[in-house]
């Protein structure tokens, strides 16, 4: 399947398909049986859509003062804190918790069909009665969840919440509301290993990988990737031995890899890690990943994380806004005595916007636009890029629906209700521009164009463009992914926060911050303890986009 960024999901879908996802290189989505009885994969993504209340819709949920807080470096170090999320969620009442990946809630007590959404391993959701009913494929019944659907109760699930492996789950688990669930490097090729292996066996598995720190120089398709590596940042312990790691051995089972072998897989140089604590043992420091792998700190490269956010739109801000899409500041001007242009000496800073009149300044070819609180100032229109706002509703959207609208060669997004619009930021299209009739999308790296509604939205998911568990490329537990017709997805780039430039393989990248709060403006919302819904199937309808070339 194939990714924005050269990532993987799942699609419960009765049929199974590949493909690419968005980022900086082509990649998306893939579809696979709904059947609980299906083999281990990576994370998966679908839509669904349940209430309609604009209050809950319209105010995203705040974000602990530790998920928003950016790391600051110290003495060349980094600390972690110990899992970057709230905390865990209190679990009352008879409950079901997952365990292995691809837990589907189903509409009815049966494994074919469109799931209505999922579980995330380590998260568990309230149960609507507390025995299991008979269905099809699934021997040991089905129990039905709040506020709808079915879970098969086998391999991949509990009713046991108090089970070390889903204990241990639980701890490493994203929380609901985190800004960022996890804690992201970037790898250089390093092990993930079952258990903390001694030095002599760490030294042997990775002898072949070099000393740490070192490695091979990534191509220029990389570059995308590795914009907010810092390379004199180191990961420090933060966090003590987690229990379930405590002697250097592995103290509960469970998973669907052999507990007993030392080092279950490399993650390819290139690829991203997200992991929830750090620990030190043998004079190392490990960092735990979400299904409890071990992982060398000095293996990987520290990620610092975005600070780019959108704007609310209202009584303080309005539209239309002009937009620094560089990283770097660029002039601010006012007029000379004979109405000649000058730089002021101020400047509008990387990435952020300014409120500014309707009518231009200057020529044609050349314009400028004043600052409207601050008159006397302009910036340059070939440094800025706009948002303006829409004076006709598009026909397909009614006067009281909220809804998304994206224009590609401007890299603009705002959330509108009706005509009036809530929220604007900056988006990442694919570097093919908008699509061209007649050419594939995914293989030109194009976005495509048109009016969608979102067909599935995921609190987090590892995206890659290989089928099955990946292995040669994968970017770990991506945040708040909202597909729009897979493979085509807008979800967070936690790579890179070049926004408004094209970056992407083909879906619509997003800051952490935007993500986080884009998934909490559409519809549908996801039901506590649910990690993924679909619309309909009582789910309710979801939030229309409608993606623009200009």
């Amino acid at each position: 399947m194939r990714v924005c960024n050269s990532l993987s999901v799942w699609l419960p879908l009765a049929l199974a398909w590949s493909s690419w996802s968005c980022g900086p290189a082509p990649q998306h989505l893939e579809a696979a049986s709904a059947s609980q009885g299906a083999r281990a994969q990576s994370p998966v993504t679908r839509p669904s859509h349940p209430a309609k209340d604009r209050t809950d819709r319209g105010s995203a949920a705040q974000p602990s003062d530790r998920d928003a807080a950016t790391d600051a470096p110290e003495a060349g170090a980094v600390a972690t804190g110990t899992s970057a999320t709230a905390e865990p969620e209190k679990e009352t009442g008879p409950r079901v918790g997952a365990i292995g990946p691809h837990v589907w809630i189903m509409p009815k007590p049966r494994s074919k069909g469109l799931a209505l959404g999922n579980l995330r391993m380590g998260t568990s959701v309230r149960l609507a009665a507390p025995d299991p009913i008979r269905g099809e494929g699934c021997g040991r019944g089905w129990l039905a969840v709040e506020p709808r659907g079915y879970v098969c109760l086998g391999r991949r699930t509990t009713i046991d919440l108090d089970d070390p492996y889903y204990r241990a789950l639980r701890e490493v688990a994203p929380q609901p509301g985190a800004l960022f669930p996890y804690h992201y490097a970037h790898s250089r090729g390093a092990p993930m290993y079952s258990r903390v292996p001694t030095p002599a066996e760490w030294q042997n598995a990775e002898q072949r990988l070099g000393p740490p720190g070192t490695y091979a120089e990534l191509g220029e398709w990389a570059k995308g990737h590795e914009e907010l590596i810092e390379k004199d940042q180191k990961i420090v312990a933060t966090d003590p031995v987690p229990w379930f790691f405590e002697g250097g051995k592995r103290r509960v089972g469970g998973g669907p890899r052999n507990v007993h072998r030392l080092v279950w897989k490399i993650i390819p140089n290139g690829s991203m890690l997200a992991y929830a604590k750090a620990f030190e043992m043998h004079g190392r420091v490990w960092l735990v990943t979400a299904d409890l792998t071990i992982v060398p700190a000095d293996r990987v490269q520290f990620m610092r994380r975005s600070t780019f956010r959108g704007v609310e739109l209202g009584d303080q801000v309005s539209l239309p806004l002009a937009w620094n899409r560089r990283l770097e500041p660029r002039p601010l001007y006012h007029r000379g005595p004979a109405g000649e242009w000058l730089e002021s000496g101020e400047t509008i800073a990387g990435k952020q916007w300014q409120m500014i009149a309707k009518q231009r300044s200057g020529l044609r070819a050349d314009p400028y636009w004043e600052l409207r609180n601050r008159p006397g100032l302009f910036v340059r229109g070939k440094d800025v890029t706009f948002t303006r706002g829409r004076d006709k509703l598009p026909q397909a959207i009614k006067a009281d629906e909220r809804w998304v609208d994206a224009r590609i060669n401007p890299g603009t997004l705002t959330v509108y209700d009706g005509l009036t619009p809530i929220f604007a930021t900056l988006f990442s299209p694919g570097k093919g521009g908008p699509s061209v009739p007649g050419l594939d999308h995914t293989k030109y790296a194009t976005t495509q164009t048109g009016y969608f509604r979102f067909e599935w939205k995921e609190r987090v998911a590892t995206m890659s463009n290989e089928e099955g568990e990946p292995k040669v490329l994968w970017f770990s537990d991506v945040p708040h992914i909202q597909y729009v017709r897979a493979p085509l997805a807008m979800h967070v780039a936690y790579w890179h926060e070049d926004f408004s430039n094209r970056k992407s393989a083909e879906c619509l990248n997003l800051s952490p911050y935007d993500g986080h709060r884009l998934f909490a403006l559409t519809d549908p919302p996801l039901p506590e303890g649910w990690g993924a819904v679909r619309p309909g199937g009582g789910n309710g309808r979801s939030t229309a986009i409608i993606i623009n070339g200009n």
